[in-house]
């Protein structure tokens, strides 16, 4: 096994980007985070990566920050300020990451953890799943765009229940409530996940880029066409990846993407 607390595993057929932290549950301290941001450049700029996926190592996802770093804020303050920074810029650099982004989850998915699944575009968890958001119960405030990520996945209501108990949700309620896509086996939650990135992987990639970005803008509250995605729509019918696909349908085979 990797001695890096996070790093990107190419072990498998499909890389993926590692919690490596099992005695601790993979919990993050600020050194990870700040990894974490320079992996997700990394990632982006590595062409056989099309579809991020992220997990923990163990059996557990991430158990949210490293307690025991955060002591150190009594004695020294700025590592608070330190702290809120990186972390809203990693969590902000994945949820604007412009490729596809899975959270495959297992067992504590907690605070910071939760945070980095509602970041991805699919959360796909096995039957272990034990997930929520537990700053109340030390004395800590959610920020709002932590916040506003929770809302969007399971509304006002149920954001509220999470968020004013600190309980942790099972499987069954996290599926139900939107917390997370789909529920699996233990044992076949991993090819599931592989097998649905390869399947992403046979679109066209920038379809891929374009669409998430679209989808981004309407989640931003743009609601109608403006001059730039005038111009995607459009721009798009001149691309390398039309002209393939066109190609490939009719001659009945598969496209090969650039």
């Amino acid at each position: 096994m990797k001695s890096e607390a996070i790093y990107i595993d190419r072990s498998k057929r499909v890389p993926v980007l590692k919690l490596n932290r099992p005695s601790k549950r993979n919990a993050l301290n600020i050194e990870m985070w700040k990894s974490f941001i320079a992996l997700l450049d990394d990632a982006y700029n590595d062409p056989s990566i099309n579809v991020l996926v992220i997990k923990g190592e163990g059996d557990h996802f991430c158990a949210g920050a490293d307690i025991e770093e955060m002591k150190n804020i009594f004695s020294e303050r700025k590592i608070s300020s330190e702290l809120a920074s990186v972390t809203y810029e990693a969590q902000k650099k994945l949820h604007e990451f412009k490729k596809p982004t899975i959270a495959m989850i297992s067992g504590s998915c907690v605070g910071g953890g939760c945070g980095i699944a509602l970041c991805c575009d699919f959360r796909f968890a096995d039957e272990t799943i034990k997930i929520g958001i537990t700053p109340g119960k030390i004395g800590l405030v959610y920020s709002l765009s932590d916040t506003k990520r929770l809302v969007d996945a399971v509304g006002f209501a149920k954001s509220k229940d999470i968020l004013f108990t600190g309980r942790l949700i099972g499987h069954e309620e996290s599926k139900e409530i939107g917390l997370v896509d789909n529920i699996f086996k233990k044992d076949k939650l991993e090819d599931y996940v592989f097998n649905y990135v390869d399947m992403i992987s046979q679109t066209s990639k920038h379809s891929l880029i374009s669409n998430k970005e679209i989808l981004g803008m309407i989640k931003k509250g743009i609601n109608d066409d403006n001059e730039k995605t005038r111009k995607m729509f459009i721009n798009a019918f001149y691309g390398d990846d039309f002209r393939k696909g066109v190609e490939a349908f009719l001659e009945g085979k598969k496209p090969n993407f650039s």
